[in-house]
């Protein structure tokens, strides 16, 4: 019988910092589509455990022993996905989680902890705004330092569904620029 293993190396462990969540849920979705697709289809649809149903139409929980390849295929995707996502958080974030048995869950529930409801990122995306269109260039700030602070907020603001239009980048660009340049 031969057997095949896969192994995926990360040069450094991903941790969540809560200071800077939306880099850490970009990178927390490659890491988990990079084990297997299926792992992170299992964080956006969710996993439940199988069921049986007796005769009096009581559902129960299927004993492992009993399930279908496919179902144990199924588990294996959520249990990479959700050990992925358990072994990038700080032990105080961790415990807000530590219950959950679907990656989908854990992702949801940290999801609303940072993003929070549709209010608080509406808010999130308006402070994101705000710092974009007061954001100056430096006396002896460089270009590209001034661009990456540019680019950086554009970033978080995908990341919480807010998109700039590059004729908007562009003339923010170029009105912010030193006299100099």
């Amino acid at each position: 019988m031969e057997s095949t293993h896969q192994f995926i190396a990360i040069n450094k462990p991903l941790k969540l910092d809560v200071e800077h969540y939306g880099h850490w849920k970009v990178n927390m979705q490659q890491v988990i589509q990079g084990i297997d697709l299926e792992a992170w289809i299992a964080v956006e649809e969710g996993w439940t455990h199988p069921i049986i149903s007796d005769d009096d139409g009581k559902e129960t929980l299927k004993p492992k022993k009993s399930w279908s390849a496919e179902e144990k295929l199924e588990a294996n995707f959520n249990a990479k996905a959700l050990s992925a996502i358990f072994t990038s958080l700080p032990r105080n974030q961790f415990t807000r989680v530590q219950g959950c048995t679907s990656a989908k869950e854990a992702w949801d529930i940290l999801k609303v902890i940072f993003e929070g409801t549709s209010n608080v990122k509406r808010t999130w995306i308006d402070m994101l705004e705000y710092e974009f269109e007061s954001l100056t260039m430096g006396a002896g700030e460089s270009v590209y330092d001034f661009s990456s602070k540019m680019s950086s907020i554009c970033q978080e603001a995908i990341v919480l569904g807010k998109n700039y239009k590059d004729k908007k980048l562009v003339k923010k660009f170029l009105r912010s620029l030193r006299a100099r340049f």
